[in-house]
């Protein structure tokens, strides 16, 4: 037989009371200092009824309820708890917690190799456009920040006949001028005269035989009066993948090029997309009727297309095309370098090109360049100021033909030239005093009209306006004449017959 369980006495309900009072209600409720001889601490505590509140103070606490920002009941709690939904929801917090740390992981990996890659992609490109072998460095001076700097590009273009030498190669000295957004660039003939450290005189070409590209370097920068802060080079190889591997460059070309020694394409004057082996014979080619000066406008129109082609991509695509066309091109620059002037010059940009104003002469035997001094000098005074390198075209002088005596000598191999050229003086009032042959049996590509005297300066331009050819130098003493004015005939005279 069971028995019935007694409930609570009034003395342990009491001490029950006090027990919860310490252990419950004093944690969360502010608790005076109790009051000797007094009992529980109801006073102190707010409830919903006076009847609670009289129960409290005989120390009869039945349940405390700590209040929930929620505002759940525990029946409603229970019932949550106890869905199969409820287990499966925490189960898949789990897994998207760990999924989550899992693609951080791996995302964080991912970025690690990316970037380990990118330095590797980055430090290959260098290694590719690397000077391997050179010693320009030792000759380049830095560039100064936010001021203008120049760039030397040297290219062995060789012959299309297989034999090639130094005196096939051709060099471009550029000025940049990031902040003006400016291009000049100066052609430099191969056989130009320049002093080397040996204090002779040589043609240029001879400069890197003597002491590799450092020493070129440092001709081309003692001959044009300037700090190199750049330099690159390339070859007839490079050339032609270059051109091929960016699709062809279009090119506004000076004069026509019709040249068996330079190559087998023939290229139209005007503007005219190239393909790597026609822009080679157009770099090669030396027989132009406007000479050197036609030689160096479409070697600077080419190089100016050729670097808007190669930056007309950006970023990322940049990177990938110096990866592919790095081996034709090598230099100082890194390839952050070159996208970082890229993104300077990109868009329109002003661009100027000239070469060195000088004449053909020969000297033992061998045919060289020899610069103008005064011209020279007054067109560097432009470059760096930033200006047009060329001299502003000058009106015709007007000067009485009949004024002063003209010689006129034949340099081409064809018999008659220069009694043709007479004539034709003759017959605008010119006064010809003498014709005959050069005595060096040297074939002249141009036509010259040569002045000792800067007094007949003026004579010579009257006489090349006259002819509509030829090249007006001041021939010092490399050309013995007696007459105020002498005429070179040269192969780009085409006489009227």
């Amino acid at each position: 037989m069971f028995r019935r369980k007694k409930g609570f006495t009034a003395a342990q309900s009491k001490l029950t009371s006090r027990r919860m009072q310490s252990a419950t209600i004093g944690t969360h409720v502010s608790r005076r200092t109790r009051t000797p001889g007094r009992g529980a601490n109801a006073e102190a505590v707010g409830f919903s009824n006076s009847r609670r509140s009289r129960r409290a103070a005989r120390g009869v606490v039945d349940h405390v309820t700590p209040r929930t920002a929620s505002g759940e009941s525990s029946q409603a709690y229970s019932r949550r708890v106890s869905r199969r939904r409820f287990t499966e929801e925490i189960q898949h917090k789990a897994r998207r917690r760990r999924v989550g740390v899992g693609v951080a992981v791996v995302l964080a990996v991912l970025l690690a190799a990316g970037g380990v890659g990118a330095v590797a992609f980055l430090g290959s490109v260098d290694g590719k456009l690397s000077l391997e072998g050179s010693n320009a460095s030792e000759a380049l001076v830095a560039q100064a920040a936010a001021e203008p700097y120049y760039l030397l590009c040297a290219a062995s273009l060789g012959s299309a006949q297989g034999a090639s030498g130094p005196e096939d190669d051709a060099y471009l000295l550029v000025r940049v001028d990031e902040a003006a957004r400016t291009l000049t660039a100066v052609a430099l003939p191969s056989n130009v005269q320049v002093r080397l450290s040996d204090g002779q005189e040589h043609p240029l070409y001879d400069a890197a035989a003597l002491g590799g590209d450092a020493a070129l370097v440092e001709a081309v920068a003692s001959f044009a009066g300037v700090d190199i802060a750049h330099f690159a080079r390339t070859d007839a190889q490079g050339i032609v993948h270059l051109v091929d591997a960016v699709g062809g460059v279009l090119v506004q070309v000076a004069e026509e090029v019709d040249d068996p020694a330079a190559g087998d394409v023939y290229v139209a004057a005007g503007e005219q997309a190239l393909d790597g082996a026609a822009a080679l014979t157009l770099l090669r080619a030396s027989n132009y009727a406007g000479g050197t000066e036609s030689q160096a406008e479409n070697r600077a129109a080419f190089f100016f297309s050729l670097a808007n082609k190669l930056v007309e991509v950006r970023g990322w695509d940049l990177l990938v095309r110096l990866d592919q066309t790095a081996g034709d091109v090598q230099t100082d620059w890194k390839a952050l370098d070159v996208v970082s002037l890229a993104d300077a010059l990109r868009g329109p940009a002003v661009t100027y090109a000239a070469c060195v104003p000088g004449y053909e002469s020969e000297r033992d035997g061998v045919a060289v360049f020899v610069a103008s001094d005064d011209d020279w000098t007054a067109m560097m005074d432009r470059v760096r100021a930033g200006e047009d390198p060329n001299p502003p075209e000058a009106d015709a002088p007007v000067v009485d033909p009949a004024g002063f005596t003209v010689a006129v000598r034949n340099g081409t191999d064809v018999t008659g030239s220069a009694a043709r050229m007479a004539e034709t003086l003759a017959s605008q009032g010119f006064q010809v005093v003498e014709t005959g042959n050069m005595g060096d049996y040297t074939t002249y590509p141009e036509t010259l009209v040569v002045y000792r005297d800067t007094a007949h300066a003026q004579a010579a331009e009257a006489v090349a306006a006259a002819l509509d050819v030829g090249r007006v130098v001041n021939g010092g003493a490399y050309y013995a004449f007696e007459a105020d004015v002498l005429v070179v005939v040269g192969a780009d005279y085409q006489p009227i017959v």
